[in-house]
Order: structure tokens, then C-alpha cells, then sequence
């Protein structure tokens, strides 16, 4: 059963409450970025959207990268996965994202290491769901043992996410050599990182990063049959596949 979607201005105003624990001018400054991020997605407060529905309208926003809205993605992100996803939609969007992958790898020649990160992103989200999100995972949960890449001690039956997920390990190892570091203009901290997906100084991405991957893996603006898709969607569905 979905949960009963509210006015948006009621959702902003069950985040505030949220963080109460907070002292009172961090928790102004969230709020107002909230709202800011809200308006920039063309969104009025009187609206009343599923969570997803929210979610992917403030991932669609161009400015999304330079409001400070992690608080509230997260926030978003822990309603959306109480909401469920049907039994009818589930195989549909499975299906969605196999199908863009593998559109993906046979129409981009080079892709750069950004997409070769954003696709892998995902595949990890679609093959550890119930590992929660894989920007804080270590490096070494990944390897590849001849022909098998292993997530989490597990072999990776999908061939999509494999191949994906095989890439990103020869790029981190490849980008942790100096030459090749310097070559890419990788910093240390990066190169060096004990995570499988660093940020730009070595710490995890940000929040907004499977949102920001997501919308980067369909780019050509393909809806799917079962509405807007989020990173809470594909976890929820490919953690009903696999609950392991």
C-alpha cells in the first residue's frame, strides 16, 4: 500500500521537525535550503507529490549541486523507501534499468571516468540493495577473480552490472599509479582512498550523487512505464529480487 502523499509545504514542515536536535540556526539554514531546492524544481508548496515524484523532480533541478540539500535528500530517501513498489512494476523497472545500461554500453565509444562512476554506482545499488548506499562502501568490497567480479564475497550474475563494475575496478586500480594519477589529474587523496567511490579529496560523494548518476544514465530523457525513477525505486525493487 503507497503512503498517502502530502502538501509539500507539510512535508518541509515534518523535515523541520525532524531536526529538532539541531541548534536553531543550522536547522533555519536546512530548512531554507530545502525550500530553495524545492522552487528551483518548478515545484509549488501547495502541491502534494509522491515522495518519489519529489525526489526525482529536485534530482532533475540544474541547481541541485549548489544548494546544500543533503539533509533533505536523506530525510526524502527514508520516506520514500517506506513507501512499496507494486509487484507489477517491480520486473518493469528492473527491466528499465538492464535495458539502459546496455543501451549505454553500446552507444558511448569512450565514456569518461565520471560515467564509468555513475554507472557503476548504480549497478552496486542494483546488486547490494540491502547494503545501504554504496558511497560509504570500501574499496575492497569489489574484486575480480578471473572471470568473476565479486561484490561483497558474492559473484555478480547480471552481465550488465559485472561489466560495469569490472571497469571501475581496473580504473581505481589503474588511477592508483602516479603516472596514471597525474595523467588523469587525480589527486592523492583520491587515488588513495580505502573507498570504492571517492570524492574529489578522497572522502565519500555526496548525497546527491546516485540522484545526480541516475539522471546522467538517462540522458536522453526516456520515461519508463512506471513514472519518474529514483535511486529508492531501484533499491526497493532490486532488494525485493534479492532481500540477501
Amino acid at each position: 500500500m503507497s503512503t498517502q502523499a502530502k502538501p509539500i509545504s507539510e512535508v518541509v514542515r515534518d523535515f523541520e521537525q525532524s531536526l529538532e536536535n539541531l541548534r536553531p540556526s543550522t536547522k533555519r539554514v536546512y530548512v531554507a535550503d530545502a525550500r530553495a531546492a524545492i522552487r528551483a524544481a518548478g515545484l509549488e508548496f501547495w502541491q502534494s507529490p509522491s515522495t518519489t515524484d519529489l525526489l526525482a523532480s529536485i534530482g532533475k533541478s540544474p541547481t541541485e549541486k549548489r544548494a546544500r540539500i543533503s539533509h533533505f535528500l536523506d530525510f526524502l530517501g527514508d520516506r520514500g523507501s517506506k513507501q512499496s513498489v507494486s509487484d507489477e512494476k517491480i520486473a518493469a523497472l528492473q527491466n528499465w534499468v538492464i535495458q539502459r545500461f546496455t543501451k549505454q554500453m553500446r552507444s558511448v565509444k569512450n565514456p569518461s571516468i565520471a560515467t564509468r562512476r555513475d554507472t557503476a554506482l548504480i549497478a552496486a545499488l542494483c546488486v547490494a540493495p540491502a547494503k545501504g548506499t554504496p558511497r560509504k562502501w570500501p574499496e575492497n568490497c569489489l574484486k575480480v577473480e578471473g572471470h568473476e567480479v565479486l561484490l561483497w564475497d558474492r559473484a555478480i550474475e547480471e552481465p550488465c552490472f559485472a561489466l560495469s563494475l569490472h571497469f571501475w575496478h581496473a580504473w581505481r586500480e589503474r588511477l592508483a599509479r602516479p603516472d596514471q594519477r597525474r595523467l588523469y589529474r587525480k589527486s592523492l587523496q583520491w587515488s588513495q582512498s580505502r573507498l570504492l567511490f571517492p570524492g574529489p579529496n578522497g572522502a565519500p560523494l555526496g548525497r546527491a550523487a546516485l540522484h545526480n548518476a541516475l539522471r546522467r544514465l538517462n540522458a536522453g530523457g526516456e520515461r519508463s512505464s512506471i513514472g519518474p525513477i529514483t535511486p529508492e525505486k531501484i533499491r526497493a525493487a532490486f532488494l525485493w529480487r534479492d532481500p540477501l
